[in-house]
């Protein structure tokens, strides 16, 4: 499968890092950009790897994840299309400082890192673009953390379930919420911090609350106000 120019030309419009650039600009970044189509499953990248290639997210969806001394793995965050993955590595380290794994069917375009640099040194305005980036990605990296050590795990799949829905969600005639990317209990209870046990008695909780429902695999949010309620304990 290979991604159209136009699909591409829409992501990179999307993306904080390039949609400053004049659109005769990003069409000219094409023989720059290498394509590739992934399987659910799939590694993009594995954490420590020499951070070569600035990666643009065209469609799917992919998950940023570090796993323990003990195997355990953890999800840090969820990218969908128009976003990057791997910046962090690219841009601040040598190295990709977690692994990337496809959630769905996805499809990359990738900028070399060396080709990226001299992109922003040609075009200054790119430089703010990206402090702006990194400073949201700490934001919620220092967010993370907090609500992991403080904060009930009702409260935190709740979270993961909202920002699913945010981002991967399609409303539906009857005013639900489906969450088109299938997650299993395990990266339910990666993304919210806790073991599979927990995540399992919780999400079966909220079903018998009715909150939640599963069909086909996917997750749809019934009563998506009450998720927010316990979200925010309000």
């Amino acid at each position: 499968m290979r991604p159209q120019m136009d699909d591409v030309q829409a992501m990179l419009g999307q993306s904080p890092l390039f949609a400053a650039l004049a659109p005769g600009e990003r069409a000219r970044l094409e023989p720059q950009l290498v394509r590739r189509a992934w399987e659910r499953d799939d590694y993009i990248f594995f954490e420590g790897e020499p951070a070569e290639w600035l990666i643009l997210l065209v469609s799917g969806r992919v998950k940023m994840i570090k796993h323990s001394e003990s195997g355990r793995e953890t999800i840090l965050a969820t990218f969908g299309p128009g976003q990057i993955v791997g910046e962090v590595g690219v841009l601040v380290a040598d190295t990709y400082p977690a692994t990337a794994q496809a959630l769905e069917p996805a499809v990359t375009a990738s900028m070399r890192r060396a080709e990226y640099v001299a992109l922003v040194q040609r075009h200054p305005e790119l430089a703010w673009a990206l402090i702006v980036e990194l400073g949201r990605r700490l934001q919620r990296a220092h967010e993370t953390i907090r609500s992991m050590a403080v904060e009930k795990v009702e409260r935190r799949v709740a979270r993961v379930l909202l920002r699913m829905a945010n981002t991967a969600g399609e409303r539906l005639p009857d005013g639900t919420i489906r969450i088109t990317v299938p997650l299993t209990r395990q990266d339910i209870a990666d993304m919210a911090g806790t073991v599979i046990e927990t995540a399992i008695r919780t999400l079966s909780k909220f079903q018998k609350q009715g909150l939640i429902r599963t069909e086909e695999g996917l997750i749809v949010l019934l009563q998506a106000h009450r998720l927010v309620a316990i979200a925010e304990e309000l």
